[in-house]
């Protein structure tokens, strides 16, 4: 399955011609294989001739090798002769004829340009139009067939599309580049808090925040702590300053707590950037001492860390970046030992959210160091985050910054019965199936431990296989998972990830402690579209009550 940027959710259709590019967009994210990257409403600008032209193309595919392919979809009829391929479109201002090739070629020019301007000239553009509403006998001078996809060859679409990709594959650091380039046209920073292939991602209100002004702060001691809420943008803003650390040719590294989190960041940095959770380095750094960890020892990590911490000055010296995301989570000592690997003049960027500490650490603050503070909220709907307030989940007045304003979380009170937990989870999954959802689409969060959840060993939810941690690792420490549809977590698991559809199960507590707030907190914040919260009778009194 293709990765689609932004995701499908985004388009909101207002013409046949949208319609047709949303229908075309879903064949090719259902029909292509994972690897590949579709963009779609990719901006370009290009100089020729001492004058700056610009365009836009409908699709652009990239595929696992670095090479693209440019679709132009052209909706309903258009009109061919020997010589011309052109589209009437009509407006306020009358009927008006755009000549399809000459578009065409301007397009292939104009990314093909910045292309090499961007020094990626090696990469090959291939360039279709698609008609998905017509027939077409025969090309033109100007635009032969075999580059022209008809109605009659929609259903082939993806294998024609695969096809006009080279045997060839560029290196993976220019694959990476040429996603960068990408990204960059379209004008925003990929979401590294949601899970590949589970949620959408970002909201382009996000590329005019944290990515972007944050690194243009200069501070001669380097460091740089910026506590802001969730969905604020503090992982847009990490991917930012790896992929400047990168074009610069420095030395780079990433160190966060929770290992999904970690392997999605490492999906879209820059390959040159190390990136890691702060056991898996603990792991790396007992192996270069020669200990080889056992992980089904749970007290291992525990160890690895006092190991890393006893011997930092072991560490070679040779980061000019250090970015160290989820920082509540964080031991002091983890930090000052991560710190180690510095050089002198090296930069360090400490990201977090005390609201969100789920974790009995100690506090601890860096008095040398620039401080950033924010309070904006991109992710969440206006209406999830009005119900934070209300029940001062944070600490502080969290600002509602999404466009959706999204509806008010549901709240469903289960009885007392051993199993009634179950069957209310039951019944909501029942009932976001039938209202279109789809299994990718929502999450399952437990507010309860591993150790206490019924979800722990549930095979199936709804008619659902589940996808959930098995509460085991393998021999390099990689967590081990259930094969399903229907991913089942964690809140603790969950931080730092998000979902479309959250259902938050299993909420039960006997008083409203801080940690239990900051717990309600992170499960919130975790919901981009819609929130259902299944609680106890005792919870939800206590909820109330605030």
């Amino acid at each position: 399955m293709a990765t689609l940027h932004p995701a499908l959710s985004s388009i909101h259709p207002r013409s046949l011609g949208s319609y047709r590019e949303r229908d075309v967009l879903a064949m090719l994210e259902q029909g292509l294989p994972d690897g590949f990257d579709v963009f779609h409403s990719v901006d370009w600008s290009t100089m020729y001739e001492g004058r700056q032209t610009f365009g836009e193309v409908d699709l652009v595919v990239m595929g696992p090798g670095g090479h693209v392919t440019l679709l132009e979809v052209k909706a309903g009829a258009v009109e061919l002769s020997d010589t011309e391929f052109t589209k009437s479109y009509s407006g306020a201002a009358g009927r008006q004829d755009k000549n399809v090739s000459h578009q065409a070629r301007r397009q292939h020019h104009g990314l093909t340009r910045g292309l090499e301007d961007a020094g990626l000239a090696a990469v090959r553009v291939a360039h279709f139009v698609v008609l998905p509403d017509q027939l077409v006998a025969q090309g033109t001078v100007a635009y032969p067939r075999e580059r022209i996809i008809d109605a009659g060859q929609m259903d082939d679409l993806t294998g024609l599309v695969r096809g006009s990709f080279p045997a060839t594959s560029l290196p993976a650091p220019t694959r990476a580049k040429v996603h960068d380039f990408l990204v960059n046209r379209f004008g925003l920073q990929p979401d590294p808090s949601t899970l590949i292939g589970q949620v959408q991602r970002a909201s382009v209100a996000l590329a005019d925040g944290l990515a972007t002004w944050v690194p243009r702060i200069s501070h001669a001691g380097g460091a740089f702590v910026v506590e802001a809420t969730a969905g604020s943008g503090k992982t847009q803003l990490a991917l930012a300053l790896l992929r400047d650390a990168s074009a610069r040719k420095l030395r780079s590294a990433y160190v966060c707590f929770n290992r999904s989190l970690a392997d999605h960041m490492a999906s879209v940095s820059p390959p040159v950037a190390e990136v890691a959770t702060f056991h898996e380095y603990c792991a790396q750094f007992a192996r270069g001492r020669g200990h080889e960890p056992d992980f089904a020892d749970t007290s291992v990590y525990a160890r690895m860390a006092d190991e890393l911490c006893a011997h930092a000055g072991e560490q070679s010296v040779r980061l000019d970046l250090l970015v160290v995301d989820e920082s509540q989570d964080f031991e002091p000592s983890w930090v000052q030992a991560l710190v180690a690997r510095l050089k002198p003049d090296g930069r360090f960027y400490v990201l977090g959210d005390p609201d969100q500490q789920v974790y009995p650490r100690e506090s601890f603050d860096m008095m040398d160091a620039v401080h950033v503070k924010c309070m904006d909220n991109f992710r969440s709907p206006v209406r999830v985050v009005e119900v934070i307030n209300r029940l001062r989940l944070a600490t502080e007045r969290v600002t509602p910054k999404s466009a959706y304003p999204g509806d008010l979380p549901y709240f469903e009170a289960y009885g007392a019965g051993p199993k009634d937990g179950l069957h209310a989870l039951e019944k909501c999954l029942k009932k976001l199936l039938a209202e279109g959802y789809t299994a990718s689409q929502i999450a399952v969060i437990s507010f309860a431990g591993r150790e206490r959840s019924e979800l722990s060993t549930a095979t199936h939810l709804a008619g659902l296989s589940t996808r959930r941690f098995l509460g085991t690792y393998d021999s390099a420490g990689n967590a081990l998972w259930s094969q399903g549809e229907l991913l089942v977590e964690t809140i603790y698991r969950f931080k730092g990830q998000s979902a479309p559809v959250v259902v938050l199960c299993e909420i039960d507590f006997k008083e409203l402690s801080a940690k239990e707030l900051r717990k309600l907190f992170v499960g919130f914040t975790r919901a981009q579209l819609r929130l259902v919260c299944l609680m106890s009778q005792a919870a939800s009194q206590l909820l109330l009550s605030r």
